[in-house]
């Protein structure tokens, strides 16, 4: 037998057991868009990958194009075939990974714990180089839409500008 005890208004404790299992689903409900982006531009295309890597050749050229098919032997004969890029690729990357180790730890315990009054410079020398690509990219999209760009361009010669004037 379970005692219910009154609460301060009067109502027993288990009158709002629905709402907070509905509060219980809102962070779930939250990466719902999250999860549809991934499946619509991450997993669609990696099964897309999966089953055309397991197509077989429809005749003795490439150009004759691929059937439908379930041949686990394409991944025996590519690795058969290039074996030592294979080979090659795991060994850069972990030279590529273990000096990043060696060089990203030290330099961060240097800067948490060590570096006093140039932390926030020794911190901005760390991040400024992450902002080439969009500084490149913000120059790329002034060049492309600016009023000589080529979009503008094309739609003014296409007619679609009013007076045939660049929009300002």
């Amino acid at each position: 037998m379970v005692a219910v005890l009154p609460t301060a208004s009067g109502t027993d404790a288990g009158a709002h057991e629905p709402k907070r299992a509905r509060n219980r689903w809102k962070p779930y409900l939250l990466l719902l868009p999250g999860l549809a982006w991934l499946a619509v531009f991450f997993i669609s295309p990696l099964f897309s990958l999966l089953a055309t890597s397991l197509m077989t050749p429809a005749g003795l050229s490439p150009d004759d194009g691929y059937l439908p098919g379930f041949e686990l032997n394409n991944y025996v004969l590519g690795m058969q075939e290039f074996f030592p890029q294979y080979i090659r690729s795991f060994i850069f990357a972990g030279i590529a990974t273990i000096s990043a180790l060696l060089i990203a730890y030290p330099l961060a315990y240097f800067i948490a714990f060590r570096s006093g009054k140039w932390k926030n410079i020794l911190l901005m020398l760390v991040v400024a180089p992450f902002f080439a690509s969009f500084l490149i990219r913000t120059y790329a999209w002034r060049t492309i839409l600016a009023d000589d760009g080529f979009i503008t361009s094309t739609i003014s010669s296409l007619g679609l500008l009013p007076d045939g004037r660049i929009l300002s």
